[in-house]
């Protein structure tokens, strides 16, 4: 099971009542949190993953379909940035089973803050007559350093995690 680590507003938002305690995440990017974020495109609900800082973005919605489009978006996201498709398919398998819980960590609140910010900004921007892409914003933020991962981009510690797994599965039975 994976947890949404929801800010006060968006548990408000979506009428959902938190759990108390959650298991550590069996999955690379481990639980997310999530903020509503009002940009000039319109509202959405921006995640980010605590142990990477990758983020996806859904336009708001209720809880049911939220929670549908963010493991789209999670699934789409990967698979833009090259993630080996069997990576991926771990990865979401973990999402099969998803909590809904507080925040728990100000560092990650924080970047979370910071990506949100660029999500407005984003939408702001001038792309030439056509509406913004969901997808474009993710990967310019996946590209974004962060104080919280060391001034590490998410995408290259995400393929660090990636890589490390696979290695630890070709390796693992054969070290004794």
């Amino acid at each position: 099971m994976i947890a949404i680590r929801c800010t006060r507003k968006l548990l408000d938002l979506l009428g959902a009542s938190a759990l108390k305690e959650v298991p550590d995440p069996p999955n690379l990017l481990g639980h997310w949190y999530a903020k509503p974020v009002e940009t000039a495109a319109g509202d959405l609900i921006a995640f980010a993953s605590e142990t990477t800082l990758l983020s996806v973005a859904v336009p708001a919605c209720p809880l049911e379909q939220l929670i549908r489009r963010f493991v789209q978006r999670v699934d789409g996201l990967m698979s833009a940035l090259g993630f080996p498709p069997e990576a991926a398919e771990e990865e979401i398998s973990h999402y099969e089973e998803i909590a809904i819980a507080k925040t728990a960590n100000r560092s990650v609140l924080a970047s979370l803050n910071d990506i949100a910010y660029h999500y407005q900004l984003f939408a702001e921007r001038d792309h030439g007559g056509h509406p913004p892409s969901l997808l474009e914003a993710e990967l310019l933020m996946s590209r974004m350093p962060h104080l919280t991962i060391q001034y590490r981009m998410p995408v290259y510690v995400a393929a660090e995690l990636v890589l490390e797994a696979s290695m630890r599965k070709a390796i693992g039975g054969r070290l004794h």
